[in-house]
């Protein structure tokens, strides 16, 4: 699947269209401030252009730093790497399904805050786990001359591999300075075996301020 429109511009957009309609008010957050929200985007990178989805909790230890947990869901976004080397004869193997994979992980926000302006430019750094659970695949080999042959299906097993990620995005508080919207942008790399190459997503979504 492919996206011709990216989240980060549409939530770029939806942040310009907030501020004009709710006008100018100052983002604040004291040691102890709780934020919650969830978030919709998509990840590239390793297959194709896939949706995600998932939820940030971030614990404000001043105005600047923002520790926070994040889990999101990235379904179908690795292919299962049913072969180590094609066999003689053999140009491609595709297979029926991806795998999908649950992010978990923590790390912390870094708010660059602007004087009386809602909106606030912050650094993201997150370490964490990408899980993919036991799936089952059917193979498809394709011949040079053109043919095909299904094998039967095969089990994937699942696993947890340990992953660092980085990138940055963009708050934007309402006029409560409690609810607000936020851009960002993060690129991921695993350490596993089986997955390790670079990924990346961008993400919009909302969040709350409860203290």
């Amino acid at each position: 699947m492919r996206l011709s429109v990216t989240p980060l511009r549409i939530g770029l957009l939806a942040l310009a269209g907030a501020a004009a309609a709710f006008g100018q008010s100052v983002s604040f957050l004291r040691p102890g401030s709780i934020e919650v929200g969830p978030f919709l985007g998509a990840s590239y990178g390793i297959v194709n252009a896939q949706y995600m989805a998932g939820g940030n909790f971030t614990v404000a230890a001043n105005k600047y730093i923002l520790p926070y947990v994040e889990f999101t869901y990235l379904p179908q976004v690795a292919s299962p790497p049913v072969v180590s080397s094609l066999p003689a004869g053999v140009s491609s193997v595709s297979v029926d399904r991806n795998i999908s994979f649950y992010d978990f992980h923590g790390g912390v926000h870094i708010r660059f805050p602007i004087h009386e302006k809602p909106f606030v430019p912050y650094l993201a750094v997150g370490v964490g786990v990408l899980h993919h659970l036991q799936t089952t695949v059917t193979p498809t080999l394709t011949y040079t001359d053109g043919t095909t042959q299904t094998l039967p299906a095969a089990i994937q097993p699942g696993g947890s591999d340990f992953a660092v990620n980085f990138g940055g995005g963009v708050r934007y508080y309402f006029s409560s300075a409690k609810f607000g919207m936020r851009a960002e942008v993060k690129v991921y790399k695993p350490t596993g075996s089986m997955y390790s190459s670079v990924f990346g997503k961008a993400e919009i979504g909302l969040f709350y301020q409860f203290r």
